[in-house]
Order: C-alpha cells, then sequence, then structure tokens
C-alpha cells in the first residue's frame, strides 16, 4: 500500500471509530493548561454530590464530552448522569456510540432485556472493539438502571464513508436541511479541518480533508437533531454523550442546536480533559479534567 493509500485507510478507520477531534492524539496531549477551577487539587474530578450543592439548574441541552479512552472521565459523566436523572427523570441520554437508526431495536431489547446492558448495546451495533469496551460501560448501566431513555445521534458506517466520497449528494435530507440553516464561517471550516489534521497527527492526505470535514460536520448535525428530536418527543432535559470534539461551542453540536432555535443559555457544554490538555477558546462553558491514563502514542498507527 502506498503513503497516500495508507492514510486514507487509517484516516477512514479512524473517523469511524471515534471523532478524530478528540482523541488522545490532538486533546489528550496538548501543551500545559490551568486547571479548572471544577478540579479538585489532586487533578481528579470532583464529585457530582459535591458540584449539586454549588451548580445552578442545568439547562435544558446537556452536552457531556470525553476523550474515549480515559476511564474517569466515563466514571465521573456517569455520576453525572445518575444525578441529572434523578433530578429530572424525564431526561433522555443521546449516546454518539449509537445510529440513530437503531433506536427501534433499543427500546425492544430495554422491554425484553430490561437492565441487561449486553443485550442492548449488541441490539445497538455498539462496536465493543472500536470503543474498547468496557470503558463505557458505566455509562449505559447508569442509564439502563435508571430507566432513563437513550437514543443514538451518529450516522451508520456506511452513510458516513459515502459523505467522504459524495458530499452534499450523500447526506440525510433532515441533516442536510439543518445544516443550511446553520451559519458557517471559512474560520469556523479552517479551525475544523485543523482539529481533524491534527487528530491524524498530520497524516491525512490533504485531498481527504475536505470530505472529513463534511462527514464530521454531518455528525453533528446528526447528534444535534437527535437531541432536538428527543425534546420535541416530551423529554425535559437532554443529555448528549460524545467525544469532546462533538461537544465544541464553536464548531460542533452547539452550532446546530442553536441554528434551530435553541438559546445559547439553554446550552451546557462540557469538556472532560486531562491536566495538561488545554481547552480551545470558546469551546466549553466549563472544563472538567482527570489525570490521564496510561496510554500508548496515539500517533504509532499514523508512523506505520
Amino acid at each position: 500500500m502506498n503513503t497516500a493509500s495508507r492514510g486514507v485507510a487509517l484516516a477512514l478507520t479512524a473517523l469511524l471509530a471515534a471523532c478524530a477531534s478528540s482523541t488522545t492524539a490532538s486533546s489528550g496531549t496538548s501543551s500545559s493548561a490551568t486547571p479548572s477551577a471544577n478540579t479538585s487539587a489532586s487533578g481528579a474530578l470532583p464529585s457530582a454530590a459535591s458540584a449539586a450543592s454549588t451548580a445552578k439548574p442545568e439547562p435544558e441541552f446537556v452536552l457531556l464530552g470525553e476523550l474515549h479512552d480515559n476511564p474517569d472521565h466515563h466514571r465521573a459523566r456517569a455520576e453525572q448522569l445518575r444525578r441529572l436523572i434523578a433530578q429530572e427523570p424525564r431526561t433522555v441520554i443521546v449516546f454518539e456510540q449509537f445510529s440513530r437508526t437503531q433506536d427501534g431495536a433499543v427500546a425492544q431489547a430495554r422491554r425484553e432485556h430490561p437492565g441487561d446492558t449486553a443485550a442492548v448495546i449488541d441490539a445497538a451495533q455498539f462496536d465493543r472493539k472500536a470503543w474498547r469496551w468496557p470503558l463505557h460501560q458505566p455509562l449505559f448501566d447508569a442509564v439502563l438502571q435508571t430507566g432513563a431513555e437513550a437514543r443514538g445521534g451518529n450516522i451508520d458506517r456506511d452513510q458516513v464513508r459515502k459523505i467522504v466520497r459524495e458530499g452534499d449528494a450523500a447526506w440525510p435530507a433532515d441533516l442536510l436541511a439543518l445544516r443550511d440553516r446553520t451559519a458557517w464561517s471559512g474560520a469556523q471550516q479552517d479551525t475544523l479541518r485543523k482539529d481533524i489534521q491534527d487528530g491524524h497527527c498530520g497524516a491525512m492526505p490533504e485531498a481527504m480533508l475536505p470530505g472529513m470535514v463534511q462527514a464530521q460536520r454531518a455528525r453533528d448535525a446528526a447528534m444535534a437533531q437527535a437531541m432536538l428530536d428527543a425534546k420535541k418527543a416530551g423529554a425535559k432535559r437532554v443529555v448528549l454523550i460524545a467525544g469532546n470534539g462533538h461537544v465544541r461551542r464553536d464548531v460542533a453540536v452547539p452550532v446546530y442546536l442553536q441554528a434551530a432555535g435553541v438559546p445559547a443559555s439553554d446550552i451546557d457544554a462540557i469538556g472532560y480533559l486531562e491536566p495538561t490538555s488545554s481547552a480551545p477558546n470558546g469551546g466549553y462553558d466549563r472544563v472538567e479534567r482527570a489525570p490521564a491514563p496510561t496510554r500508548e502514542d496515539p500517533c504509532a498507527a499514523f508512523k506505520r
């Protein structure tokens, strides 16, 4: 395989497995930054109980980011989910890890296998290898054990591939309509393009970047639409579980929520980072931090 072909293959694999801009390659090894006020002296995330005592009520749309391979992020967000659901039982959780086409299968699995996380993620065609199961299990357990509704927010893999190759012609109609209502500047385009290239350790062939930006925007629009649909169906609060790249206010899901008429004040975008990670300007309403796990070089795959 030549260098360009290898780069295309790796790029598609990384995009389909997880959001490039929220991998350790782009978010876990950034330059040092001052820890958030929400971070304890040890660098660990504060407990939801302590945060709840001082925090004001959450807006109707809450977006919880993550570094996909950081188990402390998942445990902290699972605790946060339990608190949010206890506070408002009519909370719907939208998962990046599920396709929105699998909602019927997920609902049926929950009826037939109450509380059975394995049965539900199998019904959702959850990719255990790509998502490094069981890292996300605390999140799914928290939702299934409380009885909150779970929905998928992502696009099917085949659809993502088509968008990378074909652009607008491959976008689902509802997402294209939402995108066309969304203001999008050259600066936002450049930011997303750079994030994707950084997330691939600079190995992305330039010819692939326009299609990869299209696919990233389509996935962000899909998650926003899933949140909007859940709210329209009666949810009092909707929580998104996704990579940090998808919850950014400046280029990701909140952009599409606001284009659909959601006031900025009704959105709370929370990035989950590590002590040495720097948050993008205007990216999050607040940041939570936890120590980095031991991990291999995230760019190793791109050096082969």
